[in-house]
């Protein structure tokens, strides 16, 4: 009874500890919405006129590329169901590149959060299988998670040279951790 009341408080804790970090972070800047940069509806609603007279609007090739060239879609501008002219909306870029911004910072809290709790339960003095212990290591496993989270959050946006590196990293501190859990 004892093992599955101590399996119990290590389970809660590692839960709840990483959700709490991910948490703490969404309360210090908010998940970009991908509303507050481009318009939900950015495709135009058809208009049914009979016999719509609409003048060719201009269509550049060169504008269009270059649009591409910004990471840009160059969409249709309509009045009165026709289409007046071209315009780039890069919309998507800014929101990508604030997305990328929100990650770099998931990563960034998590990994320095997650270490701190991480180091602190392996040197924070304790009896074996005391409430202490218990509560130790729900804290280790659960920085931990929120260390290899964040990771996986801005993984993607992490430079191709850099990702073997910080992988790395997080085998060395696993390799740590279980010496030092080990040695005691």
């Amino acid at each position: 009874m004892n093992n599955l009341k101590k399996f119990g408080v290590i389970i809660s804790i590692t839960i709840l500890f990483a959700i709490f970090i991910f948490s703490l972070i969404t309360a210090v800047q908010e998940r970009p919405d991908y509303d507050d940069f481009c318009n939900t509806l950015s495709m135009p609603v058809k208009v049914q006129v009979e016999n719509l007279n609409c003048p060719e609007a201009d269509f550049s090739e060169l504008n269009a590329e270059s649009c591409q060239s910004e990471r840009g879609d160059y969409l249709p501008k309509y009045e009165n169901g026709c289409i007046t002219n071209y315009e780039c909306e890069t919309c998507s870029r800014d929101y990508d590149l604030a997305q990328k911004n929100h990650n770099f910072l998931i990563f960034i809290i998590s990994t320095i959060l997650g270490l701190i709790v991480v180091l602190l339960s392996i040197y924070l003095p304790h009896k074996k299988d005391s409430l202490k212990e218990w509560v130790l290591i729900g804290l280790l496993l659960g920085g931990l998670i929120a260390i290899f989270v964040g990771t996986g959050q801005y993984f993607s946006d992490i430079h191709r040279i850099l990702r073997p590196i910080v992988i790395l990293l997080e085998i060395v501190l696993i390799i740590f951790v279980a010496y030092k859990k080990m040695k005691k």
